[in-house]
């Protein structure tokens, strides 16, 4: 879809295709994103798609990789698109509204063009996507829609199911043998919404938006040193011990989210050559942590790896 939506013949690489031309197969493709400079000069990819209507599939191998999609690009593309993703071998790491999430084969990924996204490629991947208009879940989950899960892994039910069904119809259509788009779209959401229980109640749909909104605060307020659970609290008009129920199905507490936000945005700046000139020490100030001792031992029981050895080799900690 997006540029590619009216193809309708396969459209593949025949041989492995360096990182200039991948970054324009992965805007062509996938929509508008902002990949990453930093990857070696010995960098390849394989892509195959095609597309019928408004429902796409999409087979990838690449090397280890990155892109950013946030506000510009997602005002850039007119189309939203929700998107399935099966890994079949490879490690990524995906975060969607600063949550991340970091997939292994047989793992099943929820993307939507609306949200600001950025995957980082850890080990060489191979994946399939398929591409459906967002307008048709939103018709299958009217109101809860967004409050689905990203992410099921390979022995969730509707990882299994879905997996299934992806590598199944992916070769059929791949080859043209499969032209009805709005039944395949149908039976793609339909298989994901058939695995996901009974609907949420009114009750538990209001305060998975409510957390969606807190978490939108806290991101936005990261650098703030004087981020506070009380602060946060009082901003939402709820009190301390609510706001610690809304965490409780997350499997953290509130300030364990806030610190993991915090770690991620060091990391991200630490790997970043642009950053260079800034010491760790300012890096960490300047995402709320007051303490560099605290911001260190933090940041070695999160990723493995001490700060200074993380920037100075970023690879150590994305092999873990």
């Amino acid at each position: 879809m997006f540029q590619t939506q009216n193809v309708s013949a396969l459209s593949e690489s025949q041989s492995p295709i360096p990182y200039d031309e991948w970054t324009e197969k992965l805007k062509s493709v996938y929509g508008l994103w902002n990949p990453r400079a930093n990857v070696p000069a010995d960098f390849t990819a394989k892509v195959a798609y095609r597309s019928s209507g408004n429902f796409e599939v999409v087979t990838c191998v690449c090397d280890p990789c990155g892109a950013t999609r946030h506000a510009k690009e997602i005002a850039g593309d007119d189309i939203e698109t929700l998107a399935m993703q099966l890994v079949l071998s490879g490690r990524e790491r995906f975060t969607i509204d600063s949550k991340c999430h970091e997939l292994m084969p047989g793992d099943i990924l929820l993307w939507n063009t609306t949200r600001p996204m950025e995957f980082d490629v850890t080990e060489k991947l191979h994946k399939i996507s398929v591409l459906m208009p967002l307008a048709r879940l939103r018709s299958w989950l009217p109101g809860s829609w967004y409050l689905i899960d990203s992410k099921y892994s390979k022995d969730s039910t509707t990882a299994t199911m879905l997996c299934s069904l992806i590598q199944t119809m992916t070769p059929e259509f791949l080859s043209g043998k499969l032209e009805n788009s709005e039944a395949l779209t149908d039976a793609m959401i339909g298989t994901l919404v058939s695995t996901l229980g009974p609907a949420i109640s009114l009750g538990e749909c209001y305060e998975r938006q409510q957390l969606i909104q807190i978490k939108q605060f806290i991101d936005k307020h990261l650098s703030n040193p004087e981020l506070s659970l009380k602060y946060i609290a009082s901003a939402h008009r709820i009190s301390l011990r609510h706001l610690h129920s809304l965490f409780e199905s997350e499997g953290q507490t509130a300030l364990q989210y806030i610190i993991h936000q915090r770690l991620l945005r060091c990391q991200r700046d630490l790997s970043n050559p642009g950053m260079s000139r800034r010491t760790i020490t300012e890096i960490a100030l300047s995402w709320g942590f007051q303490h560099s001792t605290h911001f260190s031992r933090r940041f070695k029981s999160e990723f493995g790896v001490t700060p200074h050895d993380f920037r100075h080799d970023p690879g150590i900690a994305l092999s873990r």
